[in-house]
């Protein structure tokens, strides 16, 4: 029994001399961090030379230690420290250099702070379930979408912008809310037919799209030579119908008749008269454009007929632009090249839009276009109030601006302005959130 209890003795002496003996990266401080599959060495012998090319372990995710890969950790870091020859119980080491599996596995077990008696076993180890963490509480909130009571149409200018043929104009980046480009921006300019936005915008603010207009003797107020969309004394119209009349092929005649009927709805007297009801919806329309903040702009029709008393910004034409992308009815019938309206007293009509940015068969198409209005006088020039968007697939979202070019010598003038703008728009702000 004594012999028995000095062989153990010696053994785990010898145990403690070997494991002080051996560099601290031997053994894992957490037996997990030196997995490492049985076979690495299974065509070759540890050597020198590939010792320090294997992590030292095999522990497998329960913290087990397999005997057979317990020898071979142990006979690598027989390479990389001196064994006491004299020692014969350290480990079984015999006169070839092996070692016994079992004690192997004990040694090994010992350096990861594991039972070294422990019996081994069979089963499979088990792969615990990561730990449930709770994502972190995000520092900033999500930026919410801009309303229209909460743009600023701050000017931040950018040198990369110009335009060559416009009079006036203005590049808006309606996601973060900047003026990128101004051109001669808070100048009086003749808005021509870009003055049906606000007489569309008006119409959604007061008339459902299912509402039902009576053209009227209003009809006889406008301007003979003006472009019309063809709608007579007597025809009955939904509102999302006649707004095709005006946006689409421009009618003067829809805007006369829009803003009666929104006169009369708004000051709730349908026996209103058609010049009576104009006028009352002029005063709205300056009403309006202050309450949006346009600051250079009046108004003295509904259609944009030149007059003294009729003009805008190119400024403010981008704030209408703005309002008028958040009418779903007005975006949804300006990005139609095409758009047939249905009259509720019968019939039908099919007009090509005006603005050829967004057909796809004209030589001036752009694709990214969406809207939203031409305009054309022979004192307003050529005018365009625009949006386009934009699929970024670095950033993974769409980007919109509206560019706004006034007084343009010609179609091409106009188109090549605001292509330059939005290339230059699309291509260097890729990056901007």
């Amino acid at each position: 029994m004594k012999n028995l209890s000095v062989k153990v003795i010696s053994f785990l002496t010898a145990i403690l001399i070997l494991l002080s003996c051996m560099p601290i990266s031997v053994f894992a401080e957490n037996a997990s961090d030196y997995i490492r599959a049985a076979d690495d060495f299974s065509d070759s012998e540890p050597s020198s030379e590939n010792v320090n090319n294997y992590p030292l372990g095999d522990v497998t995710l329960d913290n087990k230690i397999t005997a057979a890969d317990a020898r071979l950790i142990l006979r690598i870091s027989s390479l990389l420290v001196k064994v006491d020859s004299d020692i014969e119980i350290l480990a079984d080491y015999d006169e070839n250099g092996t070692v016994t599996a079992a004690d192997a596995r004990c040694v090994l077990r010992l350096g990861a702070k594991l039972d070294p008696f422990a019996p081994e076993t069979t089963e499979a180890p088990t792969t615990a379930a990561p730990p449930t963490t709770k994502a972190p509480e995000p520092t900033t909130a999500a930026p919410k979408p801009l309303t229209f009571k909460d743009r600023k149409f701050k000017v931040e200018t950018s040198p990369l912008f110009s335009t060559k043929y416009a009079g006036y104009a203005v590049l808006y980046d309606y996601d973060n809310d900047k003026i990128l480009y101004g051109k001669n921006m808070h100048s009086r300019c003749h808005p021509a037919s870009t003055t049906k936005i606000i007489t569309a915008c008006l119409g959604c603010e007061y008339l459902s799209p299912d509402y039902i207009l009576t053209v009227g003797n209003e009809l006889g107020l406008m301007e003979w030579n003006t472009s019309k969309a063809g709608i007579y004394k007597g025809q009955k119209i939904r509102f999302k119908e006649i707004l095709k009349c005006l946006l689409v092929p421009s009618g003067c005649d829809a805007a006369y008749t829009i803003a009666v009927n929104v006169a009369r709805v708004a000051a709730g007297n349908q026996n209103m008269s058609a010049s009576s009801a104009l006028s009352y919806f002029i005063g709205m329309m300056n009403s309006y454009a202050k309450q949006l903040g346009m600051k250079d702009s009046h108004f003295a029709n509904p259609d944009g007929f030149p007059n003294s008393n009729h003009y805008v910004s190119a400024y403010d034409m981008a704030i209408i632009a703005a309002k008028a992308c958040t009418f779903d009815l007005i975006m949804d019938t300006v990005s139609q090249p095409w758009a047939t309206a249905y009259f509720y007293s019968g019939g039908s009509a099919t007009y090509t839009n005006s603005n050829e940015t967004i057909n796809p068969y004209s030589s001036r198409y752009y694709p990214y276009m969406v809207g939203i209005k031409t305009g054309s006088h022979s004192q307003a020039g050529q005018c365009l109030v625009t949006a386009a968007k934009k699929y970024i697939k670095n950033t993974g979202k769409t980007k919109t601006f509206i560019a706004v070019v006034m007084n343009c010598p010609n179609k091409d003038a106009r188109y090549n302005d605001l292509k330059s703008l939005y290339d230059t728009a699309f291509s260097y702000f890729w990056r901007q959130p």
